[in-house]
Parts: structure tokens; sequence; C-alpha cells
């Protein structure tokens, strides 16, 4: 299968592309200098590129982890009381009231 990916803005940290609007030729799932006239042409304008899986969706891990779990209301501790009239919804925290 022959493919391009025309107009976006690539990104590759490893080449030293960042960002540049240029078209991407792949071939059988390799990225080549030339693909035929009759490759199949997707048009990425106004989208960015990038070679590889990228993970939108990704957890930092370490030092910060249960600073991370605030954020996920699964994560949190269950059956925790307010102890003001204002608490943030999901994870039992509470902001002063001054």
């Amino acid at each position: 299968m022959e493919l391009i990916i025309k107009n976006g803005s690539v990104f590759d940290p490893s080449n030293g592309i960042k960002g540049d609007k240029t078209d991407i030729s792949i071939k059988d799932g390799k990225i080549v200098d030339k693909v035929s006239s009759k490759a199949t042409v997707i048009d990425a304008g106004g989208r960015l590129v990038m070679a590889g899986g990228v993970d939108a969706h990704s957890h930092i891990a370490g030092a910060k982890v249960n600073v991370g779990r605030i954020m996920r209301p699964e994560d949190t501790r269950s059956g925790i009381k307010p102890r003001t009239k204002i608490t943030r919804p999901y994870t039992g925290y509470t902001v002063p009231v001054n």
C-alpha cells in the first residue's frame, strides 16, 4: 500500500524537524522518498504529523504520582466527608474558606 500525507506540520525530533510543512510518502508501512502517482492521498492541512504511535493521553509516574491520582476520582478514597461548604467534586478535597 502506498500513501502520501500532504500539507501537515511534521514533527520528527530525532531528525531535527520541528513543525515543517511537508509531505510524507509511505510504502508498505515505511517512510520512503517517493511513491507512485497511484498512492492514496491524505490532506493533513492544519494538523500535526508524527511518525510512530503517539499516545496523547499518558500518565507520568514518579514522585508526583499520588498528586496525579487526585485528578482520577476512581483512585481517591471513598466516603470522604466534606469539611466545609466548598468541596471539590469527586475528590473530597476542600477549598479553604476565609
